[in-house]
């Protein structure tokens, strides 16, 4: 793909401030707004105040800006401290080379600082970089960027070239706004930096998106489907189909026979080799009546417009999006197969599951643990993602992630007290599980695999 000659006169770079801003004047000092925080300047003539509170939404020179206050009666006196005052904003500023791009910036700190590039100096897209579709159109963004860059269709032709080196001189301005905005790089700035070598792009994105900071979305508890879209249930329902009852056990016994919980917590391992016996259908029942099983559902309630439940690990906001499905190699007292946990009844419920998925299933979770365990019991966490999206903006993934490290603990904790077998494992095959378990893979999938076997043999303590 070929780059655009560039243009005998270069555009001139335009400013302005996003649509969303807010200029305000009081007591000699004027705030300009934004949706991630607000710039303050105080003692400023009302010619330039006046120049200032005219830019949200607009785009011009900075010469245009300093010609209109001197058409306006304003001195040159004061056009030189409006170019100074522009200078103080740019962390704030809509940055532009029109027809091309847009450099919005859209959290605080976003300096924005064009290089001075020679015309033989090469620059490249990052390669944490991504084009997406969104409301306002195209949009360029990156997880190392306080910017975001709105892009016109002229601007592909450019883009496209970009995933190899491209002299500065083709496009001087445009490729310098987009270095300045950290969309593109020059020299070997990305891989010399061990930091950034470490990073997949999927894993530096989802920490920068699902965390404040570096982005101006919509964050938190923003029940943004209230009204729209009913929450999910706060327990799902049973497959209908026979269904096995399981142990309840005394968790005043429990608590008398199980090891004091120094002892418990100092002798939890990723256990990856098994004794002969397997585990039992007491034993299960047991393990998941301690670790995962409802005990109490309540609300909805004031700032919680949703029922919610109890459990013994913690989940956020109470929602308790996780389901557990057991795919049974090996179980005394119990058949072979592929089982959902319904945690409010407290049984298994089978599931018409094939016989090579359910192998498929143990397969991927052998590998998983680099061909050292052979799996009884091999409990599959799916999410149902909408029941944390209903009231999450941005954080919803992450927190179902930490939602799954929470019930690994508690499923860790108490088979060690019970003298199991456990091991978490950190990957797994989605698809397969949602062929497995009969799933829309987009609104409920794997995203997270635990073991379980028999009493722990003489195998080297694990992770």
């Amino acid at each position: 793909m070929t780059v655009p000659a560039a243009r005998p006169d270069p555009p001139a770079p335009m400013v302005g401030l996003r649509e969303d801003a807010v200029v305000t004047s009081a007591d000699g000092t004027l705030t300009i707004a934004n949706p991630f925080g607000a710039s303050t300047l105080r003692g400023l003539p009302p010619a330039v105040e006046d120049v200032l509170r005219g830019l949200p939404g607009t785009l011009a020179t900075e010469d245009e800006l300093a010609e209109r206050l001197l058409a306006a009666g304003g001195t040159s006196q004061e056009a030189a401290l409006l170019y100074l005052t522009l200078s103080r904003l740019r962390p704030v500023l809509v940055h532009a080379v029109e027809p091309l791009l847009r450099v919005v910036p859209v959290a605080r700190d976003a300096e924005f600082r064009p290089p001075v590039l020679a015309p033989d100096d090469t620059a490249r897209l990052s390669r944490f970089a991504l084009v997406r579709a969104a409301e306002e159109g195209l949009v360029l963004e990156s997880p190392l960027s306080r910017h975001r860059v709105m892009l016109t269709e002229e601007a592909m032709p450019l883009l496209g070239a970009l995933a190899r080196p491209v002299m500065a001189k083709q496009a001087p301005e445009a490729i310098g706004h987009l270095v300045a905005a950290g969309m593109a790089v020059t020299g070997d700035a990305e891989e010399s930096d061990p930091a950034l070598r470490a990073w997949d792009f999927h894993d530096l994105l989802f920490h920068a998106r699902s965390r404040m900071g570096r982005h101006d979305q919509p964050f938190g508890a923003s029940f943004r489907f209230v009204g729209e879209v009913p929450p999910e249930p706060v327990v799902k329902r049973p497959p209908a189909g026979p269904a096995v009852e399981l142990f309840t056990p005394s968790l005043e016994e429990a608590a008398a026979a199980d090891p004091p919980f120094t002892t418990v917590l100092e002798s939890r391992r990723s256990v990856r080799e098994y004794a002969g016996a397997p585990p039992t259908v007491r034993q299960l029942g047991e393990l998941l009546y301690r670790a995962a099983r409802v005990r109490g559902v309540f609300g909805p309630a004031p700032g919680m417009p949703y029922e919610a439940s109890s459990r013994p690990y913690p989940a956020g906001g109470a929602a308790y999006e996780l389901e557990l499905y057991l795919t049974v190699a090996r179980c005394e007292g119990l058949d072979a197969g592929v089982y959902h946990y319904d945690p409010l009844g407290h049984r298994l419920a089978a599931l018409p599951a094939r016989d090579a998925d359910a192998r498929a299933m143990l397969g991927v979770a052998r590998l998983a643990t680099g061909g050292m365990a052979t799996p009884d019991v091999l409990i599959t966490v799916t999410s149902r993602f909408q029941r944390m999206s209903w009231k999450y903006s941005g954080l919803a993934y992450a927190a179902t992630l930490k939602n799954v490290g929470a019930l690994y603990q508690t499923l860790y904790l108490v088979a060690t007290a019970m003298g199991m077998a456990p091991c978490g494992l950190g990957s797994g095959d989605a698809d397969l599980a949602a062929r497995t378990f009969g799933l829309d893979w987009a609104r409920e999938s794997s995203v997270g695999d635990f073991l379980i076997g028999g009493a722990p043999g003489d195998a080297a303590p694990g992770s």
